[in-house]
């Protein structure tokens, strides 16, 4: 098997950090971001990158009338009452002129227009698996809730990726009862193990960063496909490799460091015939949108050269389960509800 580029892209807007960024201060951003979309699904075509997109079910709806009718009617009750979406909706609404922070169906509808990008989930409130809440039921109640959010685009969500990478084994079970057939992991390393929201400490933070420019941690980011274990009754768990840090305009000298290492990580990884999983959010293209889809020309044409030359493939997550899985277990028929919301 020839070495294998997957990109998966945490897809959220305000759902993302609305516990923690001022919605009007981000428009710019989140219309930015909605803006490259199409310039993006362009790039990844014409480059043949095949990309999962796992994409907050809320931005699903059309309106927040539509976002009512979908949303669960069982709630996460999260000690820290702030990391509850819906409690952050009760509060400040989603009006119509919040749109672009909020809701993307003409964007989702685009995604699943072309070839080799598949559209996952980044739950239906951007969940959190580690953060301590008492209602058992309530994650399996999201993943239904964005089950029937994508009903509406006549589409079917197996990959998953868990927001803010609080990866939760105990969530496994659940996820794979609901449809899911591979999720994203963490990478390796101390510095990216899965932690609650107060639990990133500094020196994470710090070392996750100077990573990204200079060796810190292990040399190995790629893996063998071989690696990946097969679980009857969970989600293949896929690993990410590297986290695609923006365009920094402080950082001019370091940014080109930046991209200088992770096309080392991509020839690497088409020279050992492994797998690469690299991850971003396209929220993060958002405030120098120029800049970044300039470097992310240049990764996608280093993998083009690799393809070339080593002959290295390019898989979303869901090609993943379609290949390893085949008929070794039977993928679960979730049930969800109509959706005609």
């Amino acid at each position: 098997m020839e070495g294998i580029f997957t990109i998966s892209l945490d897809f959220e807007l305000h759902w993302g950090v609305f516990d923690k960024r001022n919605r009007q201060e981000r428009e710019a951003c989140y219309r930015n971001t909605l803006q490259l979309i199409p310039r993006m699904l362009q790039l990844f075509a014409e480059k043949e990158v095949h990309v999962t997109w796992a994409t907050v079910g809320s931005m699903f709806a059309q309106d927040q009338r539509q976002w009512e009718l979908l949303k669960p009617a069982i709630e996460p009750d999260y000690t820290t009452e702030r990391y509850s979406a819906y409690r952050w909706a009760a509060q400040h609404a989603l009006p119509q002129q919040y749109h672009w922070a909020h809701f993307a169906p003409d964007e989702i509808q685009s995604i699943l227009q072309y070839p080799g990008q598949e559209l996952g989930t980044h739950t239906f409130s951007h969940y959190y698996c580690l953060e301590q809440q008492q209602e058992p039921r309530a994650f399996e109640a999201d993943l239904q809730a964005a089950q029937r959010a994508a009903a509406l685009f006549n589409t079917r969500l197996t990959s998953l990726v868990f927001p803010r990478n609080q990866f939760n084994p105990a969530y496994l079970k659940t996820c794979y009862e609901q449809g899911i057939t591979s999720i994203r992991s963490n990478p390796v390393s101390w510095y990216w193990s899965p932690v609650s929201n107060t639990g990133s400490s500094l020196i994470r933070k710090v070392v996750r960063t100077a990573d990204a420019y200079v060796q810190v941690g292990s040399n190995r980011t790629s893996y063998p496909l071989s690696s990946i274990s097969i679980i009857p009754g969970e989600p293949l768990q896929l690993p990410a490799s590297r986290f695609l840090r923006p365009w920094r305009s402080k950082y001019r000298f370091a940014n080109k460091w930046r991209l200088r290492r992770l096309c080392q990580e991509i020839h690497t990884a088409a020279v050992r015939k492994e797998c690469y999983h690299l991850w971003w959010h396209p929220e993060n293209f958002g405030d120098h949108p120029e800049e970044n889809m300039e470097g992310l020309r240049i990764l996608l044409e280093q993998y083009q050269k690799c393809k070339k030359k080593y002959g290295m493939i390019s898989w979303n997550m869901g090609e993943y389960a379609t290949r390893l899985l085949g008929q070794s277990q039977q993928i679960p028929n979730h049930r969800h509800a109509d959706a005609t919301c």
